[in-house]
């Protein structure tokens, strides 16, 4: 005789159920419960920590790396030094490849390395006596402009493109977006190197 679908499952059920009390776990554990307090050590509060914006504090430290320019201009020579500036330098080495009939690749010829391409992000502010007034940076953006016209060599200087032996520059393009929301006014330039070469002949 077949027993109806429920009367079969409620037998299963119940099978599992005395299946399940004949398990015997044993004993967890014994000994003093662990302490997770500081990790057996007190905890200590500390102040929270106070971002240091004193750039005194950090000069000498290789942390802001101010860029210098300077150049000869119609006025005389004509320097500005930017402590907000963020640099980023790329190069690329002349290669010639030649490809060869019958071979996979190509045969590579070094020429020479490139120039450096310099590109910096900048931030003018307008400064009185030393201090950061609360007013647009007109006069310094002048000067700014003023020295990235000039249609020669720029001298540069900071600790991170003297890694690169960079010491000069020629610009190529500079733009910046009005900012009305601060006393801040953000530039980027473009520019590449230019160094001084010495040039040598054999047939004199």
């Amino acid at each position: 005789m077949k027993l109806p679908v429920s009367i079969d499952l409620a037998a299963i059920s119940w099978a599992n159920y005395m299946s399940k009390r004949l398990v015997r776990f044993g004993d967890g554990r014994t000994g003093e419960a662990p302490s997770w307090e500081g990790r057996g050590n007190p905890i200590n509060a500390q102040d929270r920590g106070v971002p240091i914006t004193d750039r005194a504090w950090w000069e000498g430290r290789y942390v802001l790396c101010p860029v210098k320019l300077r150049a000869q201009t119609d006025s005389g020579t004509l320097e500005v030094e930017l402590p907000d500036a963020v640099v980023a330098v790329s190069r690329e080495n002349h290669i010639v490849s030649t490809a060869l009939v019958g071979r996979d690749g190509s045969v590579k010829e070094y020429i020479d390395a490139g120039d450096w391409s310099v590109n910096l992000v900048v931030g003018v502010q307008s400064v009185r006596d030393g201090v950061i007034a609360d007013e647009y940076p007109g006069d310094e953006l002048r000067d700014l402009r003023q020295l990235l016209d000039v249609k020669s060599a720029i001298e540069v200087h900071s600790e991170f493109l003297a890694i690169f032996d960079i010491t000069k520059i020629v610009i190529k393009n500079y733009a910046a977006t009005q900012m009305t929301e601060a006393n801040y006014q953000a530039l980027s330039i473009s520019a590449v190197s230019d160094e001084d070469y010495e040039i040598y002949s054999n047939e004199y």
